[in-house]
């Protein structure tokens, strides 16, 4: 009896084990997200900043404005989510770290991130 509560207690203890690494690798994705959600935010204000000098002239009101703004983070949020939920669900360690590459090659973060770094010397 004691004998298969042993085996039933190690492979439990396995089966957390491999749940907490996976929880683990998983907060290395996490750099790279926050990376991707910055450069769009970016991108998405300075549409606006362009946009709102058309939309000022145009007399709208701060609801409608607002509404703008809300529809420009519902786009951003909507294109970010599929890159994001592929950074999340990749298992393994080596996998992990080639999607978070993929990921940074494909919307050129190191740039930005470089970019970053040298504004960050010159002040």
């Amino acid at each position: 009896m004691r004998q298969k509560e042993m085996i039933e207690a190690e492979n439990l203890l396995r089966e957390e084990t491999a749940a907490f690494i996976g929880w683990r690798e998983s907060l290395s994705a996490i750099p790279t997200i926050n990376q991707l959600q910055e450069k769009a935010n970016a991108f998405r204000e300075m549409e606006l900043q362009k946009c709102n000098r058309k939309l000022s002239q145009s007399n709208l009101s701060d609801k409608e404005m607002e509404a703008v703004e809300r529809l420009s983070r519902g786009i951003v949020n909507k294109l970010l989510h599929g890159p994001m939920a592929h950074l999340r669900k990749t298992e393994s360690v080596e996998g992990k770290q080639a999607t978070v590459n993929e990921i940074s090659a494909m919307f050129r973060l190191e740039e930005e991130e470089k970019k970053g770094r040298s504004r960050g010397r010159r002040r």
